[in-house]
């Protein structure tokens, strides 16, 4: 019989390990291959260019640090949008809510992590599983959208250089299947929620020539899942968390600028805009913990696009390096201080992760 995860860690725990050690090992061996790949692009992952170091201004680590507070809020903050029709949160616990989802995916294998919230609002506020995956598929599909249509940005707008990289030759077309791809799943997103119903009827029709109960189950996590979907079928709503999502982007190319122009890197804002879009649809790729590895190619493959190899390979090494540590070190901090206030271990949302990916995979 098919039932929402466990509630008794104890009993979860065997089986959960079991299930992860084979995602950590995976995510180390691709993300080990995506750093190699970054190395072999002409990064270093710890670069040891005293000069390059030098043109690194005093003020660059902490005001780059002070956009980074900003925009992770701005990106929890907008999450109220999404779970309003559910259930109306106070802002604090949205914010806290959400850092701790973060962290989660930034430290759990192969983007394990993006349970964590759905099963985090479940267990503290009663949300169900599903209809919390519905407000993360929103969220997702229009970031997705905008980040995509960063990337846009750079390949019809920006001039660019003709690069001798296969996987920076690649970018265009990457991109290009990134747009179309998050364009059909937000065009997927509206006829799953104004044809719920349909959605709900033809999942009983076709899952009950199988078996009614699996129809049954299968057709209500369905419309749980179209509750999470209610946001872009509220005019405030959606327009409240399409703006705040603008906000957050902007706010995070912005604070890219700033930090390249602090390490002595001629980024232009615009420029900075694209090598955010390239960098989010990049880290999509799974990856080891901390997104290790895809973080670094995907930096490294948008400067290209800009720069001769021997400024990417030298303050473009720099920058990199800074841009994941100061981002690693803010994400971490900001999951483990609302774990802490809301005397939550990470620990105790495994098994519910872990329920969540078996549900999914039945």
């Amino acid at each position: 019989m098919l039932t929402e995860p466990t509630d008794s860690p104890a009993a979860a725990a065997p089986g959960l390990a079991r299930r992860i050690l084979p995602k950590l090992l995976l995510s180390l061996v691709l993300g080990g291959l995506l750093a190699w790949l970054a190395v072999r692009s002409g990064v270093d992952i710890i670069p040891t260019d005293g000069a390059a170091w030098a043109q690194v201004r005093p003020w660059a680590i902490p005001v780059y640090a002070l956009t980074l507070l900003l925009t992770h809020f701005l990106r929890a903050a907008r999450f109220r949008y999404l779970i309003a029709p559910i259930k109306p949160l106070p802002l604090r616990e949205v914010v806290l809510i959400n850092w701790i989802g973060f962290f989660a995916i930034f430290a759990l294998p192969l983007r394990l992590g993006e349970f964590a919230r759905p099963a985090l609002t479940k267990l503290r506020h009663g949300v169900s599983v599903s209809a919390g995956i519905g407000t993360i598929a929103v969220e997702r599909v229009l970031d997705g959208l905008m980040t995509s249509l960063c990337v846009a940005w750079v390949l019809f707008v920006l001039p660019r250089r003709e690069v001798d990289d296969p996987l920076a030759r690649a970018l265009p077309g990457y991109g290009l299947a990134a747009l179309a791809l998050f364009s059909c799943a937000f065009i997927a997103l509206g006829v799953f929620l104004w044809k719920r119903a349909w959605a709900v009827r033809t999942t009983e029709l076709v899952i009950g020539l199988v078996s009614r109960r699996l129809a049954s189950f299968l057709s209500t996590k369905v419309s749980d899942v179209a509750d999470g979907l209610k946001t872009l079928a509220d005019p405030r709503l959606a327009f409240g968390f399409i703006f705040e999502t603008a906000l957050y982007w902007g706010c995070n190319a912005f604070g890219m600028w700033v930090l390249a122009v602090g390490c002595g890197l001629e980024l232009s804002f615009g420029q900075a805009v694209g090598v955010m879009g390239v960098l989010a649809i990049g880290i999509l790729l799974p990856a080891g913990p901390g997104l290790f590895g895809s973080f670094q190619l995907a930096v490294t493959l948008a400067l290209q696009l800009f720069f001769a190899s021997e400024i990417v390979n030298g303050v473009g090494s720099i920058y990199v390096f800074l841009l994941f540590v100061v981002q690693a070190v803010g994400i971490v901090l900001a999951g483990v201080v609302p774990l802490l206030t809301l005397k939550v271990r990470l620990a105790d949302l495994m098994p519910r992760l872990d329920g969540l990916s078996s549900e999914g995979a039945r």
